[in-house]
């Protein structure tokens, strides 16, 4: 589907937002990012360089692709500049509500009446966000998942007072660049796919705490069972091809009650890690250890499993 170039802005290069951006830029899109000084967001344009080497390397794009898409950035560390002509403004900086709330004032002062302006937060509602602005019928979440350039999927998150303009808009957009877009009808805490991956979290350190199963044997279930079914078909499509929902609905009430309904943090384990900055990959050290080398080979092989769906 062919659309006409818009001007993007990204507030914030960081972890997302350079991957959020780049994805723009390589579908012909004209990108700013908006950062707190040149220098965070050149050195964010570096990862932007290594990613785009990297598709050409996997034969996603082409050397032509990898070359316009660069010269479609522009940087900037003044918030009225990168907006003032803006299409559409995503945030992507901390998850700090206060500090959002106010940027987004700032922004809706700045940028002109038709821009629509999103937030790539994953756990704060839109309706917490909107009212922000002077626009709330132009405000949406549109939620990423890491790395943006290589998972299609975008969840449309709708607020309160949000348009079927806008949601058409984004939907519109994202659908012409090829990704997959899915639209959140009623904002939920975790929207769609974070409420999903919360109840495997949850079930996960029950099954580790209750000590029916290690961790690494809880994530060797998971890749070498349903996980690879996973990558082609939902949970609907699974349970009605294989089992049935009469089979479903007996196995739940055989399972549910032994399994976890926490609504809050119950599992000592858990707790105890972030005691001992056990935190994982930025400390080094979780159930695995994360070394520079165990780290480098695990990103390969991720990455290579995600172009792998891409092609």
């Amino acid at each position: 589907m062919a659309l006409k170039r818009k001007k993007i802005v990204v507030v914030g290069s960081g972890m997302m937002g350079h991957g959020i951006g780049q994805e723009f830029a390589t579908a012909g899109h004209e990108v700013t990012f908006l950062g707190r000084t040149e220098q965070k967001i050149r050195d964010d344009i570096d990862k932007i360089e290594r990613n785009l080497r990297e598709l050409i390397d996997w034969e996603l794009i082409t050397e032509d692709v990898r070359s316009k898409a660069l010269k479609n950035i522009s940087l900037t560390t003044s918030l009225e500049d990168a907006v003032k002509d803006a299409d559409l403004v995503i945030e992507a900086i901390i998850e700090d509500l206060e500090i959002k709330k106010e940027l987004f004032f700032r922004i809706d002062k700045a940028c002109p009446a038709h821009t629509i302006l999103a937030s790539n937060t994953s756990t704060l509602m839109p309706s917490l966000l909107e009212d922000a602005t002077g626009r709330p019928d132009r405000f949406a979440i549109a939620h990423y998942f890491n790395p943006p350039y290589l998972m299609p999927l975008v969840e449309i998150v709708r607020g309160k007072k949000t348009s079927d303009d806008t949601v058409d808009f984004l939907f519109e957009l994202y659908t012409s660049m090829g990704k997959n877009p899915i639209v959140c009808e009623k904002e939920a805490p975790g929207f769609i796919v974070n409420r999903l991956q919360m109840v495997l979290w949850r079930e996960a350190f029950n099954i580790v705490q209750k000590g029916i199963a290690t961790p690494q044997d809880v994530d060797l279930a998971v890749k070498k069972s349903f996980g690879r079914r996973l990558g082609i078909a939902g949970p609907f499509e699974i349970y009605e091809h294989n089992d049935g929902y009469d089979l479903t609905a007996q196995c739940e009430e055989y399972m549910l009650a032994d399994m976890d309904t926490a609504t809050k943090h119950s599992y000592p384990i858990l707790l105890e890690m972030v005691e001992k900055g056990h935190l994982g990959a930025k400390t080094g050290q979780g159930f695995y250890k994360w070394t520079p080398e165990f780290t480098e080979k695990w990103r390969k092989a991720m990455l290579e499993n995600l172009v792998g769906y891409l092609k």
